[in-house]
């Protein structure tokens, strides 16, 4: 099976936001980040024989925790459960670190649930120590990965 990266529009997110990230909320046209199609926003997905398995949304927003300036912070990362391990996540961080670079950003940021924490320690992101609670989904780690 082939995998292809892409950028891809924020409606074409939702279906697997819905179902891996937020079964919890009544229906996937619902599953919009207030920022989705805000400018400097761009999504990508991962496409296993053009069916979309994994997705990210990335934005630009500045963390006070950071000192390091310009940033992007990663939001609604997903992959579908029966494609999990074929690195369909590995290479959506690395089509987004090229487009980072491009627009001459020197940091990724997100807020990481803890079973995804050693995902992105794979990949070369840091943690911070604490653990903090998103409401409705669960305890995050912040991880940052310079550009």
């Amino acid at each position: 099976m082939e995998l292809s990266v892409r950028c891809i529009s924020a409606a074409e997110t939702r279906q697997l936001r819905h179902r891996v990230l937020w079964p919890h909320l009544s229906s996937p046209e619902v599953c919009i980040i207030d920022i989705d199609d805000r400018e400097d926003a761009f999504h990508v997905g991962v496409f296993a024989d053009e069916r979309l398995i994994s997705i990210g949304s990335f934005f630009a927003i500045e963390s006070p925790r950071l000192l390091i300036r310009p940033q992007y912070r990663l939001r609604a990362m997903a992959t579908d459960p029966e494609f999990r391990r074929m690195h369909a996540g590995d290479s959506l961080i690395q089509f987004a670190l090229q487009e980072l670079r491009l627009r001459q950003i020197a940091v990724l940021w997100c807020d990481a649930r803890l079973v995804a924490v050693p995902f992105y320690e794979h990949l070369g992101f840091t943690k911070f120590d604490d653990v903090y609670e998103v409401p409705l989904i669960g305890p995050h780690h912040f991880m940052w990965k310079e550009v």
